[in-house]
């Protein structure tokens, strides 16, 4: 039985807790950047960033290891995504320097956390 007090079992995830506060930069990003960026990037940056810690979440609550680490690989390419936007976005003068590379080093280390928990899951029997 889960601990009352602490939630669900995703929310002890570093990964979860991570890719959520990426998530949250990603929307004020778009908020203190919005006069540069277009309606629809905006959508696709906060639509990839909201999909990692929801694939976590989702994926931690399945039954069987397969399920799990199939979300987590869902989350993984989510994680791609928003880091391919956010250098197109750069690339064509929608976003600073700066501010990709404080997005980066987030997604760097949201990827590394759920690379551990795809090692993890990997490595248990079903």
């Amino acid at each position: 039985m889960e601990d009352e007090t602490l939630g669900p079992d995703y929310r002890r995830l570093s990964a979860w807790s991570e890719a959520c506060d990426l998530a949250v930069a990603i929307y004020l990003m778009c908020r203190a950047n919005g006069a540069l960026l277009d309606v629809d990037i905006i959508r696709q940056l906060r639509r990839a960033a909201v999909s990692v810690p929801s694939n976590i979440a989702e994926g931690n609550s399945k039954g069987t290891n397969k399920d799990t680490l199939k979300y987590l690989y869902i989350a993984r390419g989510s994680l791609a995504e928003l880091e391919t936007q956010i250098a197109i976005c750069t690339k064509v003068g929608m976003l600073s320097f700066a501010d990709a590379y404080l997005v980066a080093e987030r997604c760097q280390r949201v990827g590394r956390l759920i690379g551990g928990l795809i090692r993890y899951w990997k490595s248990r029997p079903d």
